[in-house]
């Protein structure tokens, strides 16, 4: 079972993995999540996990802190964000302020980032079930090909 935190990490994750694993989202769809403060049932949520999938950047340090405190050893845990967003690249602005560290963690809305995060997923499932990465990678050329085409779209 692969744990992802935020809803669109749960979309690409599952887009990913297709039928071969099963995704459990955290947070609740239209749940804020930079507030959300997860419950005590999430904690054998991640216990259970054999991959916790997260977008870092700060976003939501208290599901990493429980993650963190809760998985089986051999659980990794993959901060996508934090992993393909250089920290020369952080964006800040009032909501984000530098001061307080916390970079615009919201990369998924680039379609460019959302590519990069499927090939992170891609990797780790590939990584986690080798006997599947083909299909992972096959997965992964439909929702590049699909993003991609969203990029066109929306810069024409």
């Amino acid at each position: 079972m692969i744990a992802t935190t935020v809803s669109p990490i749960t979309s690409i994750a599952a887009s990913i993995a297709g039928d071969r694993a099963r995704i459990e989202g955290i947070v609740p769809e239209g749940t804020n999540s930079h507030t959300f403060e997860p419950s005590p049932k999430v904690a054998k949520l991640l216990s259970d996990a054999d991959l916790i999938l997260v977008n870092g950047l700060k976003l939501e340090d208290p599901t990493l802190e429980m993650a963190q405190n809760n998985k089986k050893d051999q659980t990794q845990i993959v901060e996508i964000g934090t992993l393909v967003l250089p920290e020369s690249d952080y964006i800040y602005d009032f909501s984000f302020p530098k001061e307080e560290g916390k970079p615009n963690p919201h990369l998924w809305t680039d379609p460019g980032y959302a590519i990069k995060y499927a090939e992170v997923i891609r990797d780790q499932l590939s990584a986690l079930d080798p006997e599947n990465a083909e299909y992972y990678a096959a997965n992964f050329t439909i929702f590049e090909k699909q993003a991609s085409e969203l990029a066109a779209a929306v810069s024409a």
